[in-house]
């Protein structure tokens, strides 16, 4: 997402139009990830969706407050797994218009 090393190139490496983050990241915490996301000038635009197996009231309101746009529930039984994926993707893709759809790449 910084384009640096071999990634530099935005024709080669352009930026995600959108971020698909669960906060229960191996090594890593996903609330820390969006922090960085949303206070980086070159970031904060992309939409994020969490989607992620915690509905704790406070993780939500947290991710709500640092900019998130959508918060799934991940559910566990895999055909609603599917049928969540499928819905986000109809939405996100075939629904809204992303800000790399009407902004010049960086």
């Amino acid at each position: 997402m910084y384009r640096t090393g071999r990634y530099a190139d935005p024709q080669s490496a352009p930026r995600p139009g959108l971020i698909l983050l669960d906060l229960n990241l191996p090594g890593t915490d996903g609330r820390e990830v969006l922090r960085k996301i949303k206070q980086d000038e070159t970031l904060k635009l992309i939409p994020v969706v969490i989607f992620t197996t915690s509905s704790n009231p406070k993780d939500i309101e947290a991710c709500y407050r640092q900019g998130v746009n959508s918060y799934i529930l991940k559910p566990m039984d895999f055909s609603r797994l599917k049928h969540s994926i499928q819905v986000l993707i109809d939405y996100w893709f075939d629904t809204t218009i992303l800000p790399s759809d009407v902004l010049e790449p960086c």
